[in-house]
C-alpha cells in the first residue's frame, strides 16, 4: 500500500491489445516488480527491461484492488525518432559545415554554419546519457559524464543563438541585426547562462539538492522551446532574405534550402505540438509517429545540394575539381606505368628474358626523361581542365609579370589591368578605385558592369586600415568580403552591395592604402574564395606597385615639368632685374635679391632717370614662389612706367597702389620703399609704404630712418595717400645708404634662431669705407655662414648707395 511517505508507481494510458495490455495489466494497476526485484525507482524498471534482449519475456508482479498477481510481459524495444533524428541532423550538417570551412576558413558565414554543425553534434549527445546506465560504459566514469552533461550542456545554448546569427547574415547581412552589439549579445548571453547552469549543476543537482529527472526534463523542454523559436525566427529571415534577392539565379538555392526549411520546422511542430501536447503516451505506444521528425534532416541536406549544385558559400568548385584533378592525376601516374610495363614485357619477349633486367631500367629511365620533359604540359592541360579559373588566375600573374614593366602611365596601366581581368576572369563586375589624397576619397578610375560610373566611396580609412591590421594579426588573407563591409567600410556598405560587388581586395604600398580592386561573382557564380584569394592578392599586390610606380613616374613628370617652368620663371625674374648697376656721378650703388625658392617675391632696380638723378627701389610681395613672382613683375613694370625725372617716390607709390589695388588678390599686399637720389642738389627723398627701415651709415654710426606708410593693396588710395610720408635727407659725403628686405634681418639657422638687425649694422659699419660690391659680398657671406646648413627661409634683398665726392 502507497501511503504519504512511500512512492508507488501506476500503470496510465496502457495501449490496447499492447503487449502490456496482452498480459492482463490496466489503467490503474501498480507495478511491484519486476524479475523478482523491487521497483523502488522508475529508472530501476528501465535498467531491468533495457538489459534483456528483445522478445524476451518479463515477470511483473502486479497489484490491482490490494490483490497481487503476476504476468509475463513481452519485452519490445522502441526506436527513439526524436534522438534519433537530431543525431541524423547533426552527423550531415557537421560533415556540410566541414566541406564548407574548408573551402573558406576564415568566412564568417562559413564558421557560423560549421559552428553550428558542432553545436548539435553537442546537442545530440544527450543520447550517450539517457542510454541505459548498466549496458553504458561512459557510467563507469562519473568525470566523463559529467563532461559529456556540460558539453551537452554548451551545444544546447549557444545554438539557438548560433542559428539566429546565421540567419541574419546568410545570404545576406540583414542591415537591422548586422550590429556589432547584438553579435556580442550573441555570444555573451549563451556563455552567462552556460556558467550558470554549471555552477547550479555542481551546488544542487549532483549533491542531489534537487530531482535529477525533473531538472533534466525541463532543461530538455526548454532546449526544444529555443531551438525552435530560433529555428522559426531563422525562417523568417531566410524568407526576407529571398524576397530582397532580385537574380533568378542567385534564388534557385535559397529557394531549395527555404522549402527544406519549412519542411522541417512544420516536421517540428506537427510532432512536439501536436502529438507531444495531445497525448505523451504515444511516445511509447505510437513511436511512428515521430518519423515525420526525422524530415529535420533535410536542412543540412538541402545545404548540401544548393553548395555543389550552384556553388554555394563557393564549395562546389573546390570539391569537384578536386576529385576530378586527383583522378586525372592517378589516371596519367596509371598510364606511365602501363606503358612502361607493356614496353618492358614485349622486348623483353623478343629479346629474351636475360635481359629483361636492364631493359625495364633503360625503358623506365627513357620514359621518364620523356615524362619530365612534358610533365608541365600535362600539368598545364590539367589544371586548365579541371581549374579554369585558376589557370586564368595564372595567366593574369604572368601577363602582369611580363607586361606591367613596359607600361607607361598611370591610366595605361589601369585600362591594362582592367583589360587582363576580364580577359582572364569573365568577370561581368569589376572596378578599380584609387585613394585620392587630397580629399581621402577612393574614386573609381576603372570599371565594367556596375551601375555608377562615378562611384567614390567615403570610407573611413582608420577603419580600413583597423580591419585588415586585425586579418594580418591572425595570419588571415587581406581581403574583404561582403559580410566584413560592415565592420571595414561601413560607410561604404550599402554602395559595394548596391553595385554587385562581394569581394574587396586591397592595394597596399608599405602600410599604406593607395587603392582598391572591387570584384563582383566569378564566371561560374560563386564567390571567390580559397587559393582563389591568394592568386587574387598576389596579382592585387602586383597592381599596387605597378600603380605606385606610375603614379611615382607621373609625379617625377610633373616635377620635371614644373621644375623647368620655375627655372623659365627664374630666367625671365632675373631679366627683369638691373643687369648692369648704372653709373652716377659720386654714387657707388651695389643691389641683389637671393630668391628662397627658384623664384621669388622681392624686387629691387635701380633706375637712372637723368645724370644726376636715380631712383633706388626695393619691394617685398607677400609670400614666396610662383604667385609672389607675378605681383614682383607687376611691381616692376608699373615701377618702371611711373619713374621719370619729374616724379618723386611718393608720386610713384601712390600711383602703383591705386592701380595694383584694383588688379590684385586681396590676400596680397606688397611693401616697398623708394628713394630718389640727386647728386646735383646733394639730397635724397624717400618714401615706405609699409616696407622695412632703411638703414644710414655715418661715420661709423647707424641711424634708421622711418618715414610712415601702409603696403601697398591694402587699400584704394585715400588712406594710403593720408599715411604715406616722404622724407628728404642730405647726402653727406662717405655716407652709406641701404634698402633691405625682411629676409635679411630674419633668416633663420638651424636652431631657428634670426641673423638679427644688430648683426646686420654691424656689417655695415665695419665694411662701409669698401666698395659697395665688396660690401655686398660680406654681407651675403655672413647671411650663409649664420644659415648654415638650414635651408633660406626667405627671399634676401638689399641694394647699398654710398656717397662719394658728390
Amino acid at each position: 500500500m502507497v501511503t504519504k511517505d512511500s512512492v508507488g508507481y501506476f500503470f496510465q494510458d496502457v495501449k490496447l491489445e499492447g503487449v502490456t495490455w496482452k498480459a492482463g495489466i490496466r489503467d490503474g494497476d501498480q507495478l511491484l516488480e519486476i524479475n523478482g526485484k523491487p521497483i523502488l525507482k522508475l529508472y530501476e524498471a528501465s535498467h531491468i527491461l533495457n538489459s534483456m534482449s528483445e522478445g524476451d519475456s518479463a515477470l511483473y508482479k502486479v497489484s490491482r484492488d490490494e490483490e497481487i498477481f503476476e504476468t509475463k510481459v513481452e519485452v519490445k524495444k522502441l526506436i527513439q525518432f526524436g534522438g534519433l533524428s537530431f543525431a541524423i541532423l547533426a552527423l550531415i550538417w557537421l560533415i556540410v559545415g566541414f566541406v564548407v570551412i574548408k573551402s573558406k576558413d576564415d568566412g564568417i558565414i562559413q564558421i557560423t554554419f560549421f559552428r553550428i554543425g558542432l553545436a548539435f553534434v553537442l546537442f545530440a549527445s544527450f543520447n550517450l546519457l539517457i542510454v541505459d546506465n548498466i549496458k553504458n560504459p561512459l557510467y563507469e566514469y562519473p568525470i566523463l559524464v559529467q563532461i559529456v552533461d556540460h558539453l551537452w550542456t554548451f551545444g544546447t545554448l549557444f545554438l539557438p543563438f548560433l542559428i539566429l546569427k546565421f540567419f541574419w547574415i546568410f545570404p545576406k547581412p540583414i542591415k537591422y541585426f548586422n550590429r556589432k552589439w547584438i553579435d556580442n549579445l550573441l555570444f555573451i548571453i549563451p556563455t552567462f547562462l552556460f556558467l550558470l547552469l554549471v555552477l547550479v549543476k555542481y551546488i544542487f543537482v549532483y549533491q542531489g539538492a534537487v530531482n535529477v529527472y525533473k531538472f533534466y526534463g525541463v532543461m530538455a523542454v526548454g532546449s526544444i522551446l529555443s531551438i525552435f523559436i530560433s529555428g522559426f525566427i531563422g525562417l523568417i529571415s531566410l524568407f526576407v532574405n529571398y524576397l530582397k534577392i532580385k537574380n533568378e539565379k542567385d534564388r534557385k538555392p535559397i529557394f531549395v534550402i527555404l522549402v527544406a526549411y519549412t519542411i522541417g520546422i512544420l516536421a517540428a511542430i506537427y510532432t512536439f505540438v501536436l502529438v507531444t501536447a495531445g497525448n505523451p503516451a504515444m511516445r511509447f505506444n505510437q513511436p511512428e509517429v515521430f518519423l515525420p521528425l526525422i524530415l529535420i534532416a533535410l536542412l543540412p541536406v538541402a545545404f548540401g545540394y544548393s553548395i555543389f549544385k550552384y556553388s554555394l558559400m563557393d564549395v562546389s568548385d573546390v570539391v569537384k575539381t578536386t576529385l576530378l584533378y586527383g583522378f586525372a592525376t592517378i589516371s596519367i601516374a596509371a598510364t606511365y606505368f602501363f606503358v612502361i610495363y607493356i614496353l618492358g614485357q614485349t622486348l623483353s619477349s623478343a629479346i629474351g628474358t636475360e635481359y629483361q633486367g636492364l631493359i625495364a631500367g633503360v625503358i623506365f629511365v627513357a620514359f621518364a626523361i620523356i615524362f619530365q620533359s612534358t610533365k608541365d604540359k600535362f600539368q598545364n592541360l590539367i589544371i586548365r581542365k579541371f581549374y579554369p579559373e585558376q589557370f586564368a588566375y595564372q595567366k593574369v600573374l604572368c601577363k602582369f609579370s611580363n607586361d606591367v614593366v613596359t607600361i607607361v602611365g598611370l591610366e595605361n596601366i589601369l585600362k591594362s589591368t582592367t583589360n587582363t581581368f576580364i580577359e582572364a576572369l569573365k568577370l561581368a563586375v569589376f572596378g578599380i578605385v584609387l585613394k585620392n589624397n587630397s580629399n581621402g576619397k577612393f574614386e573609381l578610375r576603372e570599371g565594367v558592369g556596375l551601375n555608377n560610373s562615378s562611384l567614390i566611396l567615403n570610407t573611413n580609412e582608420e577603419s580600413l586600415i583597423s580591419f585588415l591590421k586585425n586579418k594580418r594579426d591572425t595570419k588571415q588573407a587581406l581581403v574583404i568580403d561582403d559580410s566584413d563591409f560592415n565592420l571595414a567600410c561601413p560607410e561604404s556598405a550599402e554602395t559595394l552591395i548596391a553595385q554587385g560587388i562581394y569581394t574587396v581586395i586591397p592595394l597596399i604600398i608599405k602600410n599604406k592604402i593607395v587603392g582598391l580592386l572591387l570584384f563582383g561573382l566569378k564566371y561560374s557564380g560563386s564567390r571567390f574564395a580559397g587559393k582563389d584569394i591568394e592568386l587574387l592578392t598576389a596579382a592585387a599586390n602586383q597592381t599596387a606597385v605597378s600603380i605606385e610606380n606610375a603614379r611615382l613616374y607621373e609625379s617625377e613628370k610633373e616635377k620635371l615639368i614644373l621644375d623647368r617652368d620655375l627655372e623659365n620663371a627664374r630666367k625671365i625674374q632675373n631679366s627683369l632685374l638691373p643687369s648692369v648697376i648704372p653709373k652716377i656721378k659720386g654714387l657707388d650703388i651695389s643691389g641683389t635679391m637671393l630668391p628662397a625658392m627658384q623664384v621669388g617675391g622681392d624686387y629691387f632696380d635701380v633706375i637712372k632717370v637723368s645724370e644726376s638723378k636715380v631712383f633706388a627701389v626695393v619691394g617685398d610681395v607677400s609670400g614666396k614662389g610662383l604667385a609672389a613672382s607675378f605681383y614682383m613683375s607687376k611691381l616692376q613694370t608699373m615701377v618702371k612706367l611711373y619713374c621719370n625725372e619729374e616724379s618723386t617716390p611718393f608720386d610713384v607709390l601712390t600711383k602703383i597702389n591705386s592701380r595694383i589695388f584694383k588688379e590684385m588678390e586681396k590676400n596680397w599686399f606688397i611693401t616697398c620703399t623708394i628713394a630718389l637720389f640727386n647728386s646735383e642738389n646733394k639730397s635724397v627723398k624717400i618714401c615706405r609704404a609699409g616696407h622695412t627701415p632703411i638703414s644710414v651709415v655715418t661715420d661709423g654710426v647707424v641711424q634708421d630712418f622711418i618715414p610712415s606708410g601702409i603696403g601697398m593693396g591694402l587699400e584704394a588710395g585715400r588712406l594710403f595717400e593720408k599715411n604715406l610720408e616722404q622724407m628728404e635727407l642730405p647726402l653727406t659725403e662717405k655716407s652709406l645708404f641701404c634698402l633691405y628686405s625682411d629676409g635679411v634681418n630674419e633668416a633663420m639657422n638651424s636652431e631657428d634662431e634670426m641673423f638679427g638687425i644688430n648683426n646686420f649694422n654691424k656689417i655695415l659699419i665695419s665694411e662701409s669705407n669698401l666698395d659697395t660690391s665688396i660690401i655686398q659680398e660680406k654681407i651675403i657671406s655672413s647671411l650663409k655662414d649664420h644659415r648654415g646648413t638650414a635651408p633660406q627661409n626667405d627671399d634676401i634683398t638689399f641694394v647699398l648707395v654710398k656717397i662719394n665726392n658728390v
